[in-house]
């Protein structure tokens, strides 16, 4: 039996091959902090675990015993992963992204700058806020020189002249 072939059809032709996702290799250095991490998430899950068991209740000498040790293992774990230069020394200089520094200036004119961080920030400008306040005259005839200052001056810089 003869096989036909039908020369009016192209055989189709062969796709090419499909490169393939070369995998990433770690230096020993990345095996190492891989490794830690990899022991420390199984030992603090441990930790965590035997914590939940009946034997460890709240003020047994066993659960303070697991608490101390948890601790000591955080602190090893950050102290270790500092030591091989993951983290930075000083993690704060780090993250810091704006420094803000508050000037007070005597009666004297001496003027003294501190750094102060955001929350600092807001108390200080809520107080200067309420003494200011307290500062501020409200009798009777204030009102009106601040009523005709305001009517002087008030709306005109924004409105167009009228003609």
């Amino acid at each position: 039996m003869e096989t036909t072939v039908n020369e009016s059809t192209p055989a189709p032709e062969p796709k090419p091959k499909r490169e393939y996702k070369q995998r990433l290799s770690k230096t020993d250095a990345e095996k190492a902090i891989t490794q830690l991490e990899v022991t420390h998430r199984y030992v603090k899950k441990d930790i965590l675990d035997a914590l939940k068991s009946k034997e460890c209740g709240p003020g047994t000498n066993s659960r303070l015993a697991y608490l101390k040790a948890l601790q000591q293992l955080e602190i090893d774990y950050v102290e270790q992963i500092t030591k091989m230069g993951v983290l930075p020394k000083n993690v704060a200089s780090q993250t810091t992204t704006e420094y803000i520094f508050k000037a007070h200036v005597s009666k004297g004119g001496s003027v003294q700058t501190m750094p102060v961080n955001n929350k600092q920030l807001h108390d200080m400008e809520r107080a200067e806020d309420k003494e200011y306040k307290k500062a501020v005259a409200d009798s009777p005839e204030d009102d009106a020189i601040r009523a005709q200052f305001e009517a002087e001056y008030g709306d005109s810089a924004v409105q167009a002249e009228k003609e």
